[in-house]
């Protein structure tokens, strides 16, 4: 074997090995039941959660258009002992699976520190026209250590 082998399969299995530690990713499908435009949610990954989600439609301009304000409103918890850099999707979908809804996020300082809470703010601002028909909806929360190399 040569060294150009050996050195292309040593970094494969050392990237292998160490993508997990850098980011980690769940993902959760949820029934759309908000009150009063508020959910209630329980979704965690290495003791950071998102508990809760306000759906923000955004104002009716006639004729079934809306503005692009539509948006959600996250709540992260990080009961953690570190720092995490916090990632958000949020793709809702219709009782046929079309997608009506779809945004991302993070926390807004770029990094959510050990035992803090924060909201944020995700916007819908191509895909929200159709929000109204939503009846489930899907999160992804991705993590990663702040200051990973």
């Amino acid at each position: 074997m040569s060294r150009r082998s050996i050195f292309v399969a040593g970094l494969a299995l050392v990237a292998g090995l160490a993508s997990p530690v850098f980011a980690q990713q769940v993902t959760k499908k949820f029934d759309y039941s908000p009150v009063n435009g508020v959910q209630d949610l329980k979704f965690e990954l290495d003791k950071v959660s998102v508990n809760q989600i306000v759906f923000k439609p955004g104002k009716s301009l006639g004729a079934g258009i809306r503005k692009s304000d539509s948006s959600v409103e996250i709540r992260v918890d990080n009961n953690g002992a570190t720092d995490k850099i916090v990632g958000v999707a949020i793709v809702m979908m219709d009782d046929q699976g079309n997608i009506v809804a779809a945004g991302s996020g993070g926390t807004r300082v770029g990094y959510l520190s050990a035992g803090e809470r924060d909201t944020s703010r995700i916007a819908f601002p191509f895909v929200f026209r159709h929000m109204d028909k939503a009846k489930t909806f899907i999160v992804t929360m991705e993590l990663a250590e702040k200051g990973g190399k």
